[in-house]
């Protein structure tokens, strides 16, 4: 018998992603270039969602990050001013009132989001929204432009939280 380093990369990086939940399990998940990111489920950089009623408006913010990776990353997506939230599927625009928006954060400060350029533009899936238990759960895709021109595709996102109000 021999030892393959590759027995635990799947063929498919998206079968390293947590399951696609709708149970509050506290998940979040997605492909950066291809790549499996999701984040620790203890510490900073753990998922979080939140859906609260600030200075006069509903603000959603869902967000996680992973410090471990070199540069570090975080994914930050929400909508401001949006009373009455629902399941359903939302274009991710731009951090402005009454949009959904999604940023892609790097060290350094770098913050890539949907609202640079026509190819910034995604979705964002909402399949539960519970405010009886506190739960939001969906999936999400959206490309952002890097600094240099280049592409940054963030694919086969998932998320299942419990969220603050």
């Amino acid at each position: 018998m021999a030892c393959n380093n590759d027995d635990d990369r799947p063929e498919n990086p998206a079968d390293a992603l947590p399951p696609a939940t709708q149970t509050g399990e506290q998940t979040f998940g997605c492909l950066i270039n291809g790549k499996p990111f999701f984040p620790a489920k203890f510490g900073n950089g753990r998922p979080r969602a939140f859906y609260q009623y600030v200075d006069g408006a509903y603000t959603l913010g869902i967000s996680a990050s992973r410090k471990a990776d070199d540069p570090s990353k975080s994914i930050n997506m929400g909508a401001l001013d949006i009373e009455g939230l629902q399941t359903g599927t939302y274009t991710l625009e731009s951090f402005e009132s009454g949009n959904f928006f999604a940023k892609y954060y790097l060290d350094g400060g770098i913050v890539l989001d949907t609202s640079t350029g026509e190819n910034g533009y995604g979705t964002l899936t909402i399949t539960r929204f519970d405010d009886q238990e506190h739960i939001i759960s969906g999936t999400f895709e959206f490309t952002v432009q890097g600094n240099n021109g280049e592409l940054i595709k963030i694919t086969d996102g998932r998320f299942d939280l419990n969220y603050s109000n």
